[in-house]
């Protein structure tokens, strides 16, 4: 186990470098969630500042902010054919989005407009506050590899 006093620091800028490179060439449907490294579900009933990323299809990622955990969203499509990208949208289509949603190809975008949501508009004093956790797609067929036989 690592000590937390033994892990140097990230700044901001290298939080945003490590978020645009964790974005690349990654499936479709997976999602990275940020928020307080502190925070437990069933013990908090407070306002928790968090963010969410979810990969969309052709390259497209969608940014969630919100006062309230966040949860996982069941989408029946994961085209960006009709999206408006680019363009905060506050219309509260996700009932658990309290501070609006973005969908953009640009992941310098994405990770920076995350980071600032901590850094800038909640005061978060820094990266080690934070946590992040990753969930990955689930495969209803596993990959066949060419080594298998039947």
């Amino acid at each position: 186990m690592v000590d937390s006093t033994e892990v140097p620091e990230v700044s901001w800028a290298g939080m945003v470098e490590w978020l645009t490179g964790s974005l690349v060439d990654q499936p479709v449907a997976l999602i990275v969630e940020i928020g307080p490294n502190s925070y437990v579900s069933e013990d908090d009933d407070e306002e928790v500042v968090c963010a969410q990323i979810q990969v969309l299809a052709d390259g497209v990622l969608m940014l969630r902010r919100s006062r309230v955990e966040l949860g996982h969203l069941l989408l029946a499509d994961y085209s960006a054919k009709h999206l408006t990208l680019d363009r905060w949208h506050f219309d509260g289509h996700f009932e658990d989005c309290t501070d609006g949603y973005l969908f953009s190809r640009d992941v310098n975008l994405i990770a920076n407009t995350c980071v600032a949501w901590f850094r800038d508009n909640w005061g978060t004093r820094s990266t080690s506050e934070l946590g992040c956790s990753y969930r990955f797609p689930d495969e209803l067929i596993p990959s066949v590899d060419a080594d298998d036989v039947f």
